[in-house]
């Protein structure tokens, strides 16, 4: 062998040793708890938002239905709407609190990981099944928003305030935009880096 080939050999047998001895396990350990943290950080907002989902929709589900009884007990003269009026937008508004708490569970279930198997492929998973619910949730809300929002003015607004059908459309789409737009600014602050953090722990163990 030629002098400059077995320093081309060398060189690489070292290479190859190199990145064989890149994740010791002292690496390894600190790349499995960066990314145990990260876990905990977001499945903490997902509790969170969870936690809230239980609380608040069947307590909306609860107003609803005495809504709906105080409309076909009492007269159209007193309540502003009959029963018959009513009970589409209530079942509109009971929709959006059981799609809402199954999205949040949702949510919760997919970063409740057993970090004790194969974390990458674990976390390769969440990723996945995360991004894919989120086309899927956003996919729903973006008719389940406006149909909410139209729901919510027509049992509590219109007997109070006269709106107009052009009106309430304009309203609904209005507030369509502001809610995604919420989401993406709360997605943005509150778990954007961190799921660039996972990609990148991923990459890492890819290697």
């Amino acid at each position: 062998m030629e002098l400059d080939e077995f320093k081309v050999y060398w060189q690489k047998i070292q290479e190859q040793e190199n990145q064989q001895q890149k994740h010791t396990p002292e690496t390894l350990e600190q790349l499995i708890m960066k990314t145990t943290t990260t876990l905990s950080e977001i499945q903490r907002k997902n509790i969170f938002w969870n936690t809230a989902a239980k609380a608040v929709c069947p307590a909306l589900i609860a107003v609803l239905i005495i809504e709906l009884g105080i409309t076909y007990f009492l007269p159209e003269a007193l309540t502003g709407h009959n029963f018959l009026q009513s009970t589409p937008w209530v079942i509109v508004m009971v929709i959006f609190a059981l799609v809402t708490m199954w999205v949040s569970n949702k949510n919760e279930q997919i970063f409740n990981i057993d970090i004790s198997k194969n974390l990458k492929e674990t976390l390769t998973k969440a990723i996945t099944d995360f991004k894919r619910f989120q086309i899927i949730s956003n996919a729903i809300y973006l008719f389940l928003f406006p149909a909410y929002y139209c729901a919510m003015i027509k049992l509590f607004v219109v007997q109070f305030y006269k709106l107009t059908t052009p009106a309430i459309v304009w309203i609904c789409v209005a507030l369509t935009i502001l809610s995604f737009i919420g989401n993406l600014w709360y997605y943005m602050a509150k778990f954007h880096k961190r799921f660039k953090s996972l990609e990148a722990n991923l990459k890492e163990l890819g290697e």
